[in-house]
């Protein structure tokens, strides 16, 4: 019988034969280089790490959005952080900056009365519901000038009032409707009666 280095031709057949049956994930061998090996065990590691996963998931969140310390600490407990491990993602949060109050506030600020056309009363009552510092809000709210608050009063003010000029004849209730739907939107009354003053005397 022929000799295939020293084991017998019919042996080597049968194991072949053996592996012919088996499942290709059976049949699947991987050798993994010590590098990617080390790299596979730091993963693990990782995941094992509460704090580490917790603050990853933390700062894809602040990366996304402007966000505040109250929205982070929410989903926090949402994602089942304990409160001292809150804390201490809150605390690298803020050293890294993915967490400021006074950036926080001016984005808010601009985004709400710029674009959504929110008076400061509206804008000041839910910054302060998020439990922003004082001066992140004083610096927010000083961040948009008066004139181009009353800018965009006088822009929402003239639209509500040719709305509300198909619907109603009398004049006092006219402004009396416009009144309320701009306090509404968190503006002064006295911001309100020079706006208004301005556009009938048009």
């Amino acid at each position: 019988m022929t000799l295939l280095y020293n084991v017998p031709i019919a042996k080597v057949q049968k194991k072949i034969d053996m592996t012919k049956s088996l499942h290709p994930i059976q049949k699947k061998v991987v050798i993994l280089h010590p590098k990617n090996s080390l790299e596979t065990m730091k993963d693990k590691t990782h995941d094992s790490d509460p704090f580490r996963t917790l603050l990853d998931r933390a700062r894809n969140y602040c990366a996304r959005a402007e966000q505040c310390e109250d929205a982070v600490r929410q989903k926090l407990v949402t994602w089942g952080a304990s409160p001292d491990l809150s804390d201490a993602v809150v605390a690298k949060l803020y050293e890294e900056r993915y967490l400021d109050d006074e950036r926080y506030a001016r984005a808010y600020c601009e985004s709400k009365i710029l674009h959504q056309h929110w008076g400061r009363q509206k804008v000041l009552y839910q910054l302060r519901l998020k439990h922003l510092p004082r001066a992140a809000v004083d610096s927010g709210m000083a961040a948009i000038g008066e004139e181009a608050y009353m800018a965009v009063l006088a822009e929402v003010a003239n639209h509500k009032y040719g709305e509300l000029q198909s619907h109603f004849d009398d004049e006092f209730l006219l402004r009396q409707k416009l009144t309320a739907f701009l306090v509404s939107r968190g503006f002064l009354l006295s911001e309100i009666n020079q706006v208004i003053t301005n556009i009938v005397n048009q």
